[in-house]
């Protein structure tokens, strides 16, 4: 049969508009499949809904920021006033057309992202060191822009009441979910304890991995395992309905689990004259929360289809980045970078445990020139943390201890440069990590000499150390407590060099602040 023309330009046309709504699709198929508050609620503006057909549209291209419903996600809520861009937004007014795409599962984020259905990803840091080498290896390089938060309490571990200390856990059942979160927090603190590396082995061959996180809580709750690493709310529920205690959380170990947003180098290529805005209005929004927690819970609540106890619940569990938080955590004005060393130590675990290969290269994947561009309007700001210590409770039980060869001259209280290299690891590694926790700093001596001389100098040294660790590290000074043990504390046999030797060390006690 013959086409005329009308026919085949008819033709072209349902052909083309077919081909454009395949494209429309898989854009718009992280809305409405995963349920309730997944971005794909429509309603009033400031509702946790778009702003309605008659809203003006942002010049800007569209960017879908995929996250779940942990709490960092909150202050890119309340900058766009719901999920998707309200008329009077700080997104909008920006010109930024922002759409919030809650994925509860990490799984089902990454395959949006994967897919092309969202732009921007909310991930822990330590699962940006797992999969940085594979999508390099896809030819994909990925880069973290942004600090979101620190969790602070909705991640931890559950124990038998008869379980005091994370070394106890070496020789503990314990139950979690292969290469997550709770897996990193678990391994890594292990890590910063006096296990050795047989006991780190057997604690490793007594891991029991759940399918899914709910499953590893219930495995506690029936007594099969002694132990469990898990989040909120099932962390909470581990204790309550399996006997437990909580053994630590992220409210002990403050600065060890970041949640972070990061994209595609080439999307942020793309996007450059975008992004400092689109930072400036989510720091904006999480200074709303901060300053007016009433007035943003219950638009967040709405947005997420929560309560507005859970939402505020799960705001008690976190600290939303400030500028300043981005500041340090990026290392944008020192040497020091608690985001290069926590991707660095959590890359070591993920190749330890067979899971990477490649190590990833921080100055591949941190990008702050963004944050850069921001620095004049934030630099006075200052990181604000309201922990309170009471040096009597400094005696208490600690959750672990981490012994450490630190060298003195005969006689002398005085650090060299090798003992300060050597504290300053230990900072960095623990005490800036367990901002929350108290720091028992105990000297130990051999047994040449008179155990009074010897009592005395250990108590001297022991003092040095936390003299220069609250002048040089600025921590507070009523976290640390100096104790001297002079010879009273032996872990070797002083009748030979290397037993002696053993024995003049300097133990770091960590105690919760409870």
């Amino acid at each position: 049969m013959r086409l005329t023309f009308f026919s085949k330009l008819l033709i072209t046309v349902i052909v083309l508009g077919a081909i454009g709504a395949g494209l429309w699709s898989k854009r718009e198929a992280v809305r409405g499949i995963f349920g309730p508050g997944a971005g794909g609620a429509t309603g009033a503006a400031g509702s946790g809904g778009s702003a309605g057909p008659s809203a003006p549209t942002p010049k800007g291209p569209h960017i879908v920021v995929g996250v779940n419903d942990f709490g960092g996600a909150y202050p890119g809520l309340v900058a766009n006033d719901g999920t998707r861009a309200g008329p009077g937004s700080c997104f909008a007014k920006a010109g930024l057309d922002v759409e919030i795409a809650l994925i509860r599962g990490s799984k089902e984020r990454l395959e949006a992202f994967d897919a092309g259905q969202v732009d921007i990803m909310l991930l822990t840091l330590d699962y940006v060191a797992n999969l940085y080498a594979d999508y390099h290896k896809k030819g994909v390089e990925l880069q973290a822009f942004f600090f979101v938060d620190w969790s602070r309490g909705n991640l931890g571990i559950v124990a038998k009441p008869q379980i005091h200390t994370l070394e106890a856990l070496a020789k503990a059942r314990i139950a979690t979910t292969r290469n997550t979160p709770t897996h990193y927090f678990l391994l890594t603190l292990a890590d910063r304890t006096n296990l050795g590396a047989k006991d780190l082995e057997t604690l490793k061959s007594n891991l029991v991995f759940a399918k899914k996180t709910p499953l590893a809580g219930e495995m506690f709750q029936r007594g099969e395992v002694d132990a469990v690493a898990i989040w909120e709310p099932h962390l909470s529920q581990a204790a309550q309905k399996g006997g437990g205690k909580l053994l630590v959380s992220t409210a002990t170990a403050t600065n060890l689990v970041a949640d972070v947003l990061f994209a595609r180098k080439q999307f942020l290529d793309q996007r450059a004259d975008a992004m400092p805005a689109f930072l400036r209005c989510w720091l904006e929004g999480a200074q709303k929360i901060h300053q007016a927690p009433a007035a943003t819970v219950p638009l967040i609540a709405q947005a997420f289809a929560q309560s507005q106890e859970e939402t505020t619940r799960l705001l008690g569990k976190i600290k939303l980045g400030s500028f300043a938080d981005n500041r340090a955590f990026f290392g944008l004005e020192t040497e020091a970078s608690p985001a290069a060393q926590l991707l660095a130590e959590a890359a070591q675990i993920w190749k330890r445990e067979g899971v990477i290969a490649e190590l990833p290269d921080g100055k591949a994947v941190f990008r702050t020139k963004f944050l850069e561009q921001l620095s004049p309007e934030f630099k006075d700001e200052r990181v604000v943390e309201d922990f309170r210590f009471q040096p009597t409770k400094a005696s208490g039980g600690a959750l672990f201890t981490k012994s450490m060869s630190i060298y003195f001259a005969t006689g002398s209280a005085e650090l060299d440069a090798n003992a300060r290299r050597i504290i300053d690891q230990f900072a960095a590694q623990t005490v800036g990590v367990f901002q929350n926790a108290y720091v028992r700093v105990e000297g130990n001596t051999d047994n040449v000499g008179g155990r009074p001389k010897n009592q005395s100098l250990s108590k001297e040294r022991a003092q040095a150390v936390v003299s220069y660790l609250t002048s040089k590290h600025r921590f507070v000074a009523d976290r640390f407590v100096a104790v001297g043990n002079g010879p009273d504390r032996p872990v070797s046999d002083n009748k030979t060099p290397q037993g002696r030797e053993l024995n003049r060390r300097t133990d770091f006690r960590i105690v919760p602040n409870w």
